[in-house]
């Protein structure tokens, strides 16, 4: 897939249609040649303890602190030194490594993954990526490709960087070509692309190397900072943050209403409030008791200390889960439970965790099953069909043909990707479903999967190439 240098934007439907993130059926989508590889006991892919999704790749953390890659890696994004695709998992080169290399990333606690990049941090609190860079998404202070990991610029700094981004508590990417820090002190920093202000600093020039997130009602050049953040999620053009006492604030496109303050113009370069559920704008009542945040292209989820779910934006596809397909919600509404209809009388509760990416939301019961609903042209649902769903149903297990008999169960973790999804099984294996023509979910072929399928182990030399 093509990358975007000059975008315009365009309020309402136009902008959101036509912009890069499209349901996969309705782009081209180039597909792989494929080897043979052989069939692999799923225990060999080691203790995984997190997973990470892109639009073509996949990553996962082991517990030795090492990482996994596989799938897309025409601009580097497996991190392996090459630019060759791979249907089954590659490991990580080291920071400064030339393949076929001989050191390899570790030391990592978290990862995630961009459109075409891939971001990871290391137990020393700072970050290193690796991918795609023509936006400067890996915040080196440069803008060429890198193919293994380089460490992400401190603030301020400029090529080459003396200094790198320190203090990061947690990090985030997703279906983007920007990144998000969130600091140990709750200041959260950008970099990346930022045509549409999704940086926050209240300025339409991406950096090569972070900035700091302005404060909401802040005019650039910016005298106070956002604080207090504790969840961050990064949608494609779009950012969304938790802060202070469960306030969820947002900045960037928001030509469908997924920042979430009651309108739809076009940018919003600086954080402003999320309404509450069912207020117009201006807003006199705003969203609180939020845990957590997921943001897909164009819409965008709130996780509530009660266990339900509010989500808003783009809803063509019934992403929003409301049960309806109304273009956007330009507020929270609340997530119907499975089996509504709209108008819905029950409501999505008991989740632990949300993850949203492309046209699709996911969600994380506390008894371990997975949900999932939106846009389904993929199989990214994993319910066995690809009709679209305008409220959640259950994913599939292993094995199973729609209507299945057999659900995921006791899950540890989920990670949405553009048109694949990802889980963490009981025994720390891994399982993937949706598209997959480019090797994403990891099973040794590129045949789009319905339901999920094991990832496999490490095969050493066998990968795909385009």
């Amino acid at each position: 897939m093509l990358v975007v240098l000059a975008l315009v934007a365009v309020v309402g439907d136009a902008s959101v249609g036509g912009a890069r993130g499209a349901p996969a059926s309705r782009a081209a989508v180039p597909v792989v040649a494929q080897r043979p590889v052989a069939q692999q006991a799923p225990a060999e892919l080691g203790a995984v303890t997190a997973i990470a999704a892109g639009y073509g790749h996949s990553l996962a953390l082991r517990s030795d602190g090492t990482v996994l890659a596989w799938g897309r890696n025409s601009e580097g994004q497996l991190g392996d030194g090459t630019l060759d695709a791979s249907v089954t998992p590659v490991q990580v080169c080291a920071v400064g490594q030339v393949a076929p290399c001989t050191r390899f990333l570790t030391g990592v606690i978290a990862i995630a993954a961009g459109f075409t990049h891939s971001v990871a941090l290391l137990r020393d609190r700072t970050v290193v990526a690796w991918g795609q860079n023509v936006t400067a998404q890996l915040g080196d202070g440069t803008f060429t490709d890198r193919s293994v990991p380089v460490r992400v610029c401190a603030v301020g700094e400029a090529a080459p960087c003396s200094q790198f981004l320190s203090g990061v508590r947690a990090i985030a990417s997703g279906g983007a070509d920007h990144n998000l820090a969130l600091l140990g002190n709750g200041a959260v920093v950008a970099w990346g692309f930022n045509a549409f202000g999704q940086l926050g600093d209240g300025e339409y020039s991406g950096g090569s190397v972070p900035v700091r997130v302005c404060a909401v009602g802040e005019t650039a050049p910016c005298d106070r900072f956002l604080t207090g953040a504790t969840s961050i999620a990064v949608g494609e053009d779009h950012s969304v943050a938790v802060v202070g006492t469960g306030h969820a604030v947002a900045w960037g496109f928001n030509g469908a209403g997924q920042v979430g303050d009651g309108t739809n113009d076009d940018f919003r370069p600086i954080p402003v409030r999320v309404c509450a559920v069912g207020e117009t704008a201006p807003c006199d009542r705003f969203l609180t008791g939020v845990s957590a945040v997921a943001a897909g292209t164009f819409h965008s989820m709130a996780l509530l200390g009660s266990g339900s779910v509010v989500s808003w934006g783009y809803n063509v596809e019934g992403q929003v889960g409301d049960g309806t397909r109304d273009n956007h919600r330009l507020v929270p509404v609340r997530v119907c439970a499975t089996g509504e209809v709209a108008p819905c009388d029950r409501f999505l509760y008991g989740v632990r965790h949300i993850a949203a990416n492309g046209y699709h939301s996911m969600a994380q019961l506390s008894s371990g099953g997975v949900l999932a609903w939106g846009y389904n042209g993929r199989a990214e649902l994993g319910d066995g069909t690809r009709v679209n769903r305008l409220t959640p149903v259950r994913v599939c297990a292993v094995g199973e043909v729609a209507p299945c008999g057999r659900f995921l169960y006791l899950i540890r973790a989920i990670a949405a990707g553009v048109a694949h999804n990802l889980a963490l099984q009981p025994n720390y294996t891994v399982v993937a479903w949706g598209l997959n023509n480019q090797g994403q979910l990891g099973d040794g072929t590129t045949s789009d999967r319905p339901v999920p399928v094991q990832v496999l182990a490490p095969q050493g030399p066998s990968t795909v190439t385009r």
